[in-house]
């Protein structure tokens, strides 16, 4: 997205030549829609400014409608300087100045990991009534000839390439990667994620002036990279301030996760296998937390939904239906037998925050290499190499390894005809559940073809389902993927179908 002159946009009343000229002029293929509402509050502004002195030149280098990718979060009017960032938030018409300030506060987060100075306002374009947040965090009444100062003295050229400015990894934080940040707060929900929050907290408080001893069973779902791990983490954070918690997740523990368990208090989190042990008491919790829910075994199922069956006692299973891994998870079927129990209480996730657009298309490709391309859809993040023989895979692999990706290959299970044993792995498959890392390198081989339905298919394995490992692997990814397909011709001639560019 480029920055734009919002003088010279402002001038166009017409809604749908507003819109042609903002996508033109803003070098979006795809540019968002602007109503009435927001192109006379445009105007407005723009106008007020005029009336205060400043001329087109000083209302250069704005972003209108920016949206930081995969995250969601909408800003009006960004201005960004090598030193200096100003927003401007417009409202149509008067809103309570507590909701204005709210908004302004969840702008600074947002924008406080760029290092500059930020001027944080709110103009409300009917009466041109104007607010500031100060570094207090209060709201500031200010005239419009104060803001129009700002912008003559901060006067300069906008960063004319705002993607390298805001990152998913700025905001998208692991709980299993990145603890220290998870702990101190320094991460973002969505919109999605935080209605479903509400909702869920608000099903808890219900619970506890509930004496009627009902068992509360909440289910919350979503395809991968839609959020549900970091929502639930910080889920039970927030519920471990009010009884004590338990978040079970479906794998092993790793250190970001016991620095979790340690560090915040009257929160506790272990693998399911600790979980099903006999001395483990569940019911000393009052709020328990099940990740990766289609993984559990049966006996602990029970056991949970037991545990909820108590009075104030609140159980939220997590489950993703297109992560199983195995023949076993399939036949035991958890995701049906969830929604089946918490009926009425499901809360689903369905907006990807963790792949950009560009991968999550190609992703959607892998599974359906017949898919159409979007206009204008390209996939520059995606690397696809050849390796004719296992020495190559390997040296490509320390090419990719050496620049920092991630190499995820898939999980074994000891049997003799392991194809992906000689490869040593940074995480493998079942260890990856519920991570996410920016850049991500997998292998493909002959285990992997595409069947005459166009479908991916892997060879078959008495525990795993090789595509659904894939995928698990792929949907890790927030930023650049590498996959490197070994002596398998069929395969790289489709994938390499995939990247071609259309005539």
């Amino acid at each position: 997205m480029r920055p734009l002159n919002i003088y010279t946009l402002s001038r166009i009343s017409d809604e749908r030549l507003f819109n042609i000229a903002h996508g033109h002029e803003s070098g979006l293929t795809e540019s968002a829609r602007h109503g009435r509402h927001e192109i006379a509050s445009l105007r407005a502004l723009v106008d007020a400014l005029v009336r205060c002195g400043l001329t087109a030149s000083a209302m250069d280098g704005f972003y209108f409608g920016y949206s930081i990718p995969q995250i969601g979060k909408e800003f009006d009017l960004l201005r960004i300087t090598d030193t200096f960032c100003l927003n401007i938030e417009l409202k149509s018409q008067a809103v309570p100045e507590e909701q204005i300030r709210r908004q302004l506060l969840r702008n600074r987060h947002y924008l406080s990991h760029l290092g500059r100075r930020l001027g944080l306002y709110t103009v409300v374009t009917d009466t041109l009534r104007c607010y500031k947040l100060t570094v207090n965090e209060e709201l500031e009444a200010v005239t419009a000839e104060a803001l129009a100062a700002v912008l003559r003295r901060e006067e300069g050229g906008g960063d004319t390439d705002i993607s390298r400015l805001f990152r998913a990894s700025d905001y998208l934080v692991s709980p299993y990667y990145r603890p220290e940040r998870f702990i101190q707060g320094e991460y973002f929900l969505t919109q999605a994620q935080d209605q479903v929050k509400r909702h869920i907290l608000q099903a808890a408080e219900a619970l506890a002036e509930d004496d009627d001893g009902t068992a509360s069973v909440l289910h919350l779902t979503g395809k991968p990279g839609t959020g549900k791990t970091l929502l639930l983490y910080d889920l039970g954070k927030t519920l471990a301030r009010f009884g004590r918690t338990l978040i079970i997740h479906g794998w092993k523990m790793s250190p970001g996760l016991e620095k979790i368990d340690r560090e915040i208090d009257n929160l506790s989190v272990m693998p399911a296998e600790a979980a099903a042990e006999p001395g483990c008491d569940l019911a000393v919790f009052n709020y328990i937390l099940v990740d990766e829910a289609q993984r559990l075994e049966e006996a602990l199922y029970d056991r949970l939904v037991a545990a909820a069956a108590c009075r104030g006692r609140l159980c939220l299973f997590s489950t993703d239906p297109d992560q199983i891994l195995s023949p076993a998870e399939a036949a035991r079927g958890m995701t049906a037998r969830v929604s089946a129990l918490a009926a009425g209480r499901e809360y689903l996730l369905s907006e990807k925050i963790r792949a950009n657009r560009e991968l999550s298309g190609f992703i959607d490709a892998m599974k359906n290499p017949a898919r159409r391309r979007r206009p204008g859809e390209t996939f520059a993040s995606v690397s696809v190499c050849w390796a004719g023989t296992t020495q190559e895979a390997q040296d490509i692999l320390t090419y990719y390894r050496d620049r920092g990706y991630v190499f995820i290959n898939y999980s074994r299970r000891g049997y003799p005809a392991e194809v992906f044993a000689p490869y040593e792995e940074d995480f493998d498959t079942h260890q990856v559940i519920g991570q996410e890392f920016d850049d991500v390198v997998m292998l493909m081989d002959s285990t992997f073809y595409y069947d005459d339905n166009g479908l991916l298919q892997g060879i078959p394995h008495p525990d795993l389902l090789y595509p659904n490992l894939f995928y698990q692997g792929i949907t890790r990814v927030r930023e650049h993927l590498a996959l490197i397909i070994v002596r398998a011709p069929a395969l790289f001639e489709t994938v390499m179908g995939i990247l071609e560019t259309p005539e």
